[in-house]
Order: structure tokens, then C-alpha cells, then sequence
């Protein structure tokens, strides 16, 4: 992934559906224009009270006016490390409005990957860059989620290995404080293994195949299967098992570094030793049988 050029942005993104509705008729350019401005208001304004010593957690923030037609209301939800989140609601739509306290653009950044994390990650919509105090500065809005299942985390880490394996996404940070509702809400966490000996672009589009079956089998916990396509690949793709083992071995980090002990962690030993297996007698056998 490109890193993001915080000189040739200012905005990305689209409105979601719901303000789209809105704006029904209407240029959807200059709409666009008339949101980013009214966020940029008050994100400049949020800024403005951090600057004047006000502690991130007591910013009160007020809408400047209606928005589309429709009133605006804004509630201070948290603070993390790098941002502040408000839930915000425009008319009967809610969203999630984060307003990042330092100069990062980290959700900007990954938003063109996001899209290959449908169903894992909460997707940022639209966002902007702008200045105050001459530094750059970022906001970006999403969808709010508002509860939070008590499996939430666990079902996440488990599609995240999927995720993983298919598509060489993994989290930089994976602890329950960025998961909500099964969906990651702390989306710069999200990165592209690009480059790595587990960069599944490393491999053809039929070894690809073969590891999406293999990982299918993982998912729906058929060993038998399993066994059969590994057996089968360790003599006609060798590559395949070569990139399972080691995307397997330091894959465990979102399931087992985040302290996991449920049933998913332990169904996915038992794969495991199958691919281990295979991979230790690739290595013993002579070159011209494997």
C-alpha cells in the first residue's frame, strides 16, 4: 500500500448512503462541498478548544447550523491515543465522527484496502484533511455501532485469520478496545502483509485457490478435506504448503497474542500440526520428489 500524501488530499471518500438521501436532486458535488465544510467547522472548532487548554474528554461540541435540512446533534463518546469520537446525528441517520488530535491520517490512508475487509471492518465513508495552527489535521466519519456483543472480539479474530490467510490482511494491534459489534473500528491497524515471505501475492492464481479451500476447510472444521488438499499440494504445489506454514505460524498473533484461549484457537491446532507436518517432510524429501 502507497503511503498516504498528506499534500495531494484533502478529502476521500464519499457520503454514505443515508446523507446521499438527503441530497436527492441535488449537485452531488456541491453537497459533498457543503459537508466537508460543515465537519472542517467543527473540527476547527474542536481544535480550537483543545489549543485553549480544554481537556479532550470535556470538548463540547455544537452544530453551527442544520445540515442538508436537518438538524444536528453531537455526543462525546471517547478518546483514544490518536483521536476523539463523537456520535453524531443528522436527522434520523448516526454516525461516528472522529477527529484525530495529531497530525495522522491513518484512516485516509487504508481506505482504499478496507473494501477487501467487507464484513470485518466498520468503513469510513468520507474524511478530510485541513489546517489549524498550521498543522494538518484529519477528520473522517463512519458508521456508529452502538452495542457491543459479548462475542464480538472472538467472532472478529476468527474472520480476521481468514482474512489473514486469503487475503494478507492483518491488524498491527489486536486487543478488544479496537473491536465493536465483531466490526474494527480502529481501522489504521489495518495493513497489506506487502513484501513478506507471507505475502500471499506471491503466489498463482490457482495456489491462491488452493489456499482460500484450505482455509474454507479451517472454517467449516473438515480435517479429512483438509489432510487431502495438503497431501495433494505438498507434491504438486509445494509452494502453497511452504506459504500455509509460515502464514499459520505468525498468523497466530490476532488469535493467540491477544491472550484467546476459545474454541477456534484450539480447532486451529489441530490444522496446524496437519500443515507443520507437511512442510517438515517437503524439507526431508529430495528435490526431485516433492
Amino acid at each position: 500500500m502507497k503511503k498516504f500524501d498528506r499534500t495531494k488530499h484533502k478529502n476521500m471518500g464519499a457520503l454514505p448512503d443515508a446523507l446521499r438521501q438527503m441530497v436527492a436532486g441535488r449537485d452531488i458535488a456541491a453537497a459533498t462541498h457543503e459537508f466537508n465544510e460543515f465537519m472542517t467547522a467543527l473540527a476547527t472548532d474542536f481544535h480550537r478548544q483543545l489549543a485553549s487548554g480544554a481537556d479532550k474528554n470535556d470538548i463540547v461540541l455544537t452544530a453551527p447550523g442544520k445540515l442538508f435540512g436537518h438538524d444536528v446533534s453531537l455526543e462525546y463518546v471517547a478518546s483514544g491515543s490518536v483521536g476523539s469520537v463523537y456520535k453524531m446525528q443528522i436527522g434520523d441517520a448516526v454516525f461516528a465522527l472522529k477527529i484525530n488530535r495529531n497530525s495522522s491520517h491513518g484512516e485516509l490512508g487504508v481506505m482504499p484496502i478496507q473494501k477487501r475487509a467487507r464484513g470485518l471492518v466498520n468503513p469510513v465513508h468520507i474524511g478530510s484533511v485541513f489546517e489549524f495552527g498550521g498543522r494538518k489535521y484529519s477528520w473522517v466519519l463512519s458508521d456508529y455501532i452502538a452495542r457491543d456483543r459479548t462475542d464480538g472480539f472472538e467472532s472478529a479474530m476468527e474472520k480476521m485469520y481468514y482474512m489473514y490467510l486469503t487475503k494478507g490482511l492483518t491488524i498491527r494491534d489486536a486487543h478488544p478496545g479496537n473491536f465493536k459489534n465483531g466490526k474494527l473500528i480502529d481501522t489504521p491497524s489495518l495493513v497489506m502483509r506487502d513484501g513478506e515471505l507471507d505475502d500471499i501475492k506471491r503466489l498463482t492464481r490457482i495456489e491462491q485457490k488452493i489456499v482460500q479451500r484450505l482455509a474454507y476447510c479451517i472454517k467449516t472444521n473438515d480435517t479429512d478435506t483438509f489432510a487431502q488438499l495438503v497431501a495433494r499440494a505438498r507434491t504438486q504445489n509445494p509452494a502453497v504448503i511452504n506459504y500455509m506454514f509460515l502464514a499459520m505460524k505468525f498468523g497466530r498473533a490476532p488469535i493467540f497474542g491477544a491472550g484467546q484461549t476459545n474454541d477456534f484457537a484450539q480447532r486451529l491446532r489441530r490444522f496446524e500440526s496437519i500443515i507443520d507436518a507437511a512442510y517438515r517432510a517437503n524439507k526431508r524429501a529430495p528435490e526431485h520428489v516433492r
